[in-house]
């Protein structure tokens, strides 16, 4: 008999459980899916999130502070 997959090595989970279960909060979560920074998508009514995104998103998110702090010419 196969185990199942821990949490973290799931493909997806329900966004706000899942993003909650990583430190971020509900409308954060919503805003990170609306501007395309977490991936997500819909089974039914339920807005699920890839686990891979949540994973990227760290260095994501440095990235894009580093880009922010340059000037543009």
């Amino acid at each position: 008999m196969q185990d199942q997959p821990t949490y973290d090595q799931r493909a997806f989970g329900p966004l706000v459980e899942t993003c909650r279960a990583h430190g971020i909060g509900r409308t954060t979560a919503f805003e990170l899916a609306a501007n395309g920074t977490l991936k997500t998508f819909h089974i039914g009514t339920r807005r699920y999130v890839t686990m891979q995104s949540l994973r990227d998103l760290p260095a994501l998110m440095a990235a894009n502070d580093d880009d922010a702090g340059r000037d543009v010419a």
